[in-house]
């Protein structure tokens, strides 16, 4: 992969955000996939899009969406692009903004490379020659916003502070759903830590990315499509990240669920290591939605 092949497949994405956007500004259709699991047409058009161009782009690479019919082609390939078109259709459907499409490119079963966009907000997270954050103007498929990925794509994000650093509270964020169903409200969550709810998973990892936020705890499980983007972009200096029912990430795989996960600053995650066991932690692990 050259340096201008991902560069190409931003001005894909950018394309692709107005579309989303617009549509999310429109009354648009939404239908159940069951088990309360909506989506909509822009996770349809989204998903389409971005398989036509990949495919033809890269016709040796595998592909897998959420929004698509999987098969094994993928299994033997070296590179697999892993796509959710929108994760947080949920927050999409509201129109509260706490969504994210979510792009990774993954070789021989490790990520790589990844966007996270969100369309409604303008933040978009990626990697150039580092992980690097761009807040853009709509519409998105513009020289100007591309130059600005650009630049930004060849600059260093501020050091990520210690969020230990005098006495601010590490930010840490948990998906609306399982703070509603109790599942954070043991004290010392919100004693320890400044605790925040949020749609995606996606957008928590991009945002993660930037240093805006120190730490990501989630006790559902995952798609390999909803981390896979997000992960490629949390490097091994400055980030920690694992499942807590399951082997270390390997992406591509036949079966897509991983069991929870612990995202984070490596000092927020040790922070977090010195309240709570971690394998304590893994027991309250969800194995279904």
């Amino acid at each position: 992969m050259e340096e201008q092949e991902f560069q190409e497949v931003w001005r894909w994405v950018l394309t692709v955000g107005d579309s989303i956007l617009n549509i999310y500004r429109s009354d648009f259709e939404i239908r159940d996939k069951g088990g309360n699991d909506p989506v909509t047409e822009a996770d349809l058009y989204a998903s389409e899009f971005l398989f036509e161009k990949i495919s033809k782009q890269f016709p040796n690479h595998g592909f897998l969406s959420e929004e698509k019919a999987d098969t094994n082609r993928r299994l033997d390939k070296e590179w697999v692009w892993i796509l959710d078109p929108i994760d947080g259709t949920r927050e999409f459907v509201k129109k509260n903004d706490q969504f994210a499409l979510s792009l990774g490119l993954v070789r021989n079963g490790e990520p790589i490379w990844g966007i996270i966009f969100n369309p409604a907000t303008g933040e978009f997270f990626s990697k150039g020659k580092h992980s690097f954050f761009a807040k853009l103007q709509a519409p998105y498929a513009t020289d100007e916003n591309f130059r600005t990925l650009i630049v930004e794509s060849s600059s260093v994000l501020h050091p990520l502070q210690d969020v230990r650093d005098g006495k601010k509270k590490p930010i840490l964020l948990v998906s609306v759903s399982e703070m509603k169903e109790g599942l954070f409200s043991d004290p010392f969550w919100s004693e320890d830590f400044e605790l925040r709810a949020m749609g995606s998973i996606a957008y928590k990892l991009g945002l993660l990315s930037a240093g805006f936020i120190d730490i990501i705890v989630s006790l559902k499980p995952k798609n390999e499509w909803d981390i896979c983007g997000g992960i490629s972009l949390l490097d091994e200096e400055n980030f920690i990240y694992f499942p807590l029912k399951d082997k270390p990430y390997q992406f591509n795989q036949k079966t897509t669920l991983s069991f929870g996960l612990v995202a984070g600053k490596k000092s927020a995650v040790n922070y977090l290591e010195s309240k709570i066991d971690f394998h304590q932690l893994s027991l309250k692990v969800k194995e279904r939605w």
